[in-house]
């Protein structure tokens, strides 16, 4: 395990105009990779059974991976108009600040991301810097006995090998938000559940390559509706949420849900931090469970955030001592 390693991410001005991070996050894991395709020519020539050496071109096509962290009670809130589009900050209020993310447009929403993979042995820094980040989808999620994490599905125009390593530094005093303060409400009533998930494609077409004399892609753009889902958990212990799925009626088969994870530290006289999600309309696709042991029944309830014509189909509060996201 590379424990000699930081990640850290900064907004761009300009797409594919790197610039020095400066916010670092503690993280779990990441996959970024880059994506050196190669344009191999089909001629034929006499006596030539195998590929020439010399027939085929390099073809840069960008970098794109997965990056894991835990949602603590601090620095969040950067990654909120990266992954919604929309980002607003009030307060403070009780010396807390509130940043919520809501569904917007995501251009000209960029960032530069670099990590550090350490060579082997020697333990030298090698920086990877990625420039023109976008945040493709996203996962929020949490469980039982488990911590409040995030993925996010990262997509970059760029690889650097030669930027030097940024000096990290990182929040102080700040807090998992774990399934210990998570708390759901379906229709305003109280919901407890074991298991719960929800996530975000933002709709991205990612592939924009032009013959412009750079094989570099223009910055992607929103192509399809965005597409919400979520998953939860819960005891099968009434009809109500099973009577959303099987409703007759479109009104019959959506809810408000409400998935809160609140800190446990105080952050002003009485106000803690926390994030919540809500998802005013959400529709429920799930189907009735099934008895396949001893254990006492649970029932999987998922589905689609869905647009109401006026709310934000999904918002995310973050409630914490930044005073800016």
């Amino acid at each position: 395990m590379p424990i000699l390693t930081q990640v850290g991410v900064k907004d761009e001005v300009t797409y594919g105009t790197p610039v020095v991070v400066d916010r670092f996050y503690e993280f779990n894991s990441e996959s970024v990779t880059p994506n050196h395709a190669r344009i191999e020519s089909a001629g034929l020539r006499s006596d030539t059974r195998v590929q020439r050496s010399d027939r085929f071109v390099p073809n840069f096509k960008g970098a794109a991976g997965a990056f894991s962290l835990d949602v603590m009670t601090k620095g969040f809130g950067w990654w909120l108009k990266h992954m919604l589009g929309t980002s607003a900050t009030v307060g403070p209020t009780d010396s807390a600040y509130t940043h919520t993310g809501t569904v917007g447009s995501l251009l000209g929403d960029m960032f530069t991301w670099q990590v550090n993979r350490k060579f082997n042995d020697a333990e030298t820094d090698q920086a990877f810097t990625y420039e023109g980040g976008k945040v493709t989808s996203w996962e929020i999620a949490c469980a039982v006995d488990g911590l409040l994490t995030a993925m996010l599905n990262l997509d970059f125009e760029d690889e650097l090998t030669a930027t030097g390593l940024a000096t990290a530094s990182y929040p102080t005093a700040m807090d998992h938000l774990s399934y210990a303060g998570g708390a759901l409400t379906i229709g305003g009533t109280s919901v407890p559940i074991t298991d719960f998930k929800v996530g975000c494609d933002n709709g991205f077409k990612t592939e924009r390559y032009h013959l412009r004399s750079s094989t570099r892609k223009k910055q992607p753009s929103e192509a399809k509706r965005r597409n919400i889902t979520w998953e939860v958990v819960a005891d099968f212990d009434a009809l109500t949420q099973y009577n959303r799925v099987k409703s007759t009626t479109a009104a019959g088969a959506l809810a408000q849900i409400i998935a809160t994870f609140t800190g446990p530290t105080l952050i002003g006289s009485s106000t803690y931090p926390s994030l919540t999600i809500t998802i005013p309309a959400a529709r429920f696709d799930g189907t009735l469970p099934t008895i396949g042991g001893e254990d006492p029944l649970m029932q999987t309830l998922s589905g689609r955030g869905l647009f109401d014509g006026s709310l934000s189909p999904i918002t995310v509060a973050y409630v914490s001592l930044d005073a800016t996201a």
